[in-house]
């Protein structure tokens, strides 16, 4: 999905990558912005004096890859945007789960995201994972977010963080357990996100996902979400 470029100078926010300090974690911090080349050479010089042996970018729509690009990035990881309209979807109830065992879904608290990140690296691997820190990150990303997990017979077995900015909400970070799925988890939890969404007169939700997360495309496809066009990539280039 191309959106419309902006004059205003495009701003990023230069962190640690999960589990390894020696990449820097590029985000924009509006999607809407197209960056130069100028903007992606100051944001390389700051990452070599940071001493990083790497740079690697979040999610980037189709128009902002280009000075990126012609920089020397290259694609690390392709991903799909699904988006969902809220306004035509009928009220959302959360799906029962399948299976046995006492299950509870509570608010996912600070002192409970550790827990969470070992899920988020059983569930993507690395690189791709999520610690605490990047975990807490993602919670402050919106105004507004909703943070639940699951715990089947009193342990932590999933967890989704869902955002809300105005009229748009974001899936950002939806994990199962390995030894939990196929149970109904994920989709219990996305229900949940979408019901509060829904409730806060959210218009339209989205999410991403890599390309090949096959059992993903399905679960959102089953909840009404429709594939964008265009990929988002992640972009990356060696600095030492």
């Amino acid at each position: 999905m191309n959106t419309p470029a902006t004059t205003r100078p495009a701003r990023a926010r230069l962190g640690r990558w999960p589990f390894d300090d020696g990449v820097v974690h590029l985000v924009l911090l509006d999607h809407h912005m197209v960056p130069t080349s100028a903007d992606v050479h100051d944001w390389v010089l700051r990452s070599l004096d940071r001493g990083a042996r790497a740079i690697r970018t979040g999610a980037l729509f189709p128009n902002a890859t280009s000075a990126f690009l012609d920089a020397g990035f290259r694609c690390v990881d392709t991903l799909t945007l699904l988006a969902a309209d809220l306004t035509t979807s009928a009220p959302i109830v959360p799906r029962a789960h399948r299976g046995a065992g006492t299950v509870r879904i509570r608010r996912l608290r600070p002192a409970m995201l550790a827990e969470a990140a070992t899920i988020d690296r059983r569930s993507f691997g690395r690189p791709w994972a999520n610690d605490r820190d990047a975990l807490d990150e993602i919670t402050a990303a919106t105004p507004q977010h909703r943070s639940r997990s699951i715990h089947l017979d009193g342990r932590m077995a999933a967890f989704s963080i869902s955002g809300r900015a105005d009229r748009s909400g974001y899936v950002q970070r939806l994990a199962v357990d390995p030894g939990a799925r196929r149970r109904g988890f994920a989709r219990l939890l996305l229900d949940d996100a979408m019901q509060w969404m829904q409730r806060r007169n959210v218009e339209r939700v989205m999410v991403n996902t890599a390309t090949d997360n096959h059992g993903a495309l399905r679960l959102y496809r089953s909840a009404s979400f429709v594939e964008q066009p265009g990929e988002l990539q992640i972009l990356e280039r060696t600095l030492q």
